[in-house]
């Protein structure tokens, strides 16, 4: 089968991160023989290779040529634009047109207003956050209905794909289209031969968590920052991300936290870093205001890192409370730190919930959740 893969974004030789979970699904298409090329709406054209397979970048009045001999269409936040060049629109409507086969995965972006979803990263003093918020729900959200709308009409063939069921939930009430009868719920898939399990009960007090780093809103790290400064100095905290709030995260970071040894490392981190990091510390915080699903959380669980997180959103579709994971009530920070004192007094509890939480991620694995992907009929 010829896969076209239509997304925003792709790991590059100058961008090795950007949507690195659609790489991975792509090269398990790859492994199962299927012929896969991405496609990448931009201005700048350009064409390489990455781990055998085909990236064009380039105009999208270019690559409309490359849906033609498409046996189905994968789309992961393929998002509409002012700029004609890169606007996905023409995209959308040669698919609708020429009715290809079509997987439309919904990450977030490209359904959730942030007024309805997060108005607290509204910050009436910052210009920016204002356009931000303007671009986002009074045009970029509205141009997505209306796509969203056509790929969900009965006679097109297309499924929806969400992470979560809150995800999909999220979606339908953002939006307005009841996407039920036509959509899939699958996890992205952790690649549990990356992330091979071992015990961290020797490393229990030293805790990891890998965010962006943005003080407030979705990512939490005001709340991370916040457990910390509650801790005894038997601990050890490490932080690693990259954001535009790095410094402010650092200054707050030295003020606020007394006891324990707290650090930042302001870094993106290749994938095949990533075990190596964990096989380091003992305990993953998965702090997180609104999740989709956490990947990086669930990595941390394939791993054999005991995990706690809020009950909130996609959250407790992933971690079961005192089986999988610990699980505090939405944002109460001292919950949050009553959980990380369970785990390190309790080795029967840090033991079993690691278990557990490996055999979860194991049901995700991406070789499961990409062979869903390509049975699914359309």
């Amino acid at each position: 089968m010829k896969i076209v893969v239509l997304t925003g974004r792709y790991p590059s030789k100058n961008s090795p991160y950007s949507h690195m979970f659609v790489h991975t699904r792509n090269m398990e298409y790859i492994e199962k023989g299927h012929e896969v090329i991405v496609l990448v709406p931009s201005k700048d054209p350009s064409e390489y290779m990455i781990d055998g397979i085909k990236v064009i970048s380039s105009n999208v009045f270019e690559l409309v040529r490359y849906l033609d001999d498409a046996d189905r269409v994968m789309i992961h936040l393929l998002l509409h634009r002012v700029d004609k060049n890169t606007d996905a629109g023409f995209l959308y409507d040669t698919i609708l047109k020429e009715r290809i086969p079509t997987l439309f995965f919904i990450h977030g972006v490209e359904s959730q207003t942030i007024w309805n979803s997060r108005r607290e990263d509204i910050k009436w003093l910052n210009p920016r956050t204002i356009a931000r918020w303007l671009y986002r729900d009074c045009y970029l959200i509205k141009k997505m209905i209306k796509t969203l709308r056509q790929f969900n009409e009965s006679g097109f063939p297309c499924k929806f794909v969400t992470p979560s069921r809150w995800m999909l939930e999220e979606s339908i009430r953002h939006t307005g289209i009841d996407l039920t009868n036509k959509s899939l719920v699958i996890p992205n898939g952790i690649d549990t031969e990356h992330f091979l399990f071992e015990s961290h009960w020797k490393n229990r007090h030293k805790l990891l968590s890998i965010r962006p780093l943005f003080y407030r809103g979705k990512y939490a790290v005001d709340l991370l920052i916040e457990a910390a400064s509650k801790q005894s100095d038997l601990f050890e905290m490490s932080l690693y991300g990259r954001g535009d709030d790095e410094k402010l995260i650092g200054e707050i970071a030295q003020k606020t936290i007394k006891s324990l040894n707290f650090n930042l490392k302001p870094e993106f981190i290749n994938q095949n870093d990533i075990p190596g990091i964990h096989s380091q510390h003992g305990i993953y915080l998965a702090v997180t205001r609104m999740d989709a699903q956490g990947v990086s959380m669930c990595e941390a669980m394939a791993s054999g890192m005991p995990t706690i997180s809020f009950d909130t959103c996609a959250i407790p579709e992933f971690i079961e409370h005192n089986n999988t994971g610990l699980l505090a009530s939405s944002y109460n920070v001292n919950d949050f730190c009553s959980h990380i004192n369970e785990l390190v007094e309790n080795r029967t509890l840090f033991e079993n919930v690691a278990t557990n939480a490996r055999h979860a991620m194991e049901a995700i694995d991406v070789r499961k959740t990409t062979e869903l992907e390509l049975n699914e009929k359309i």
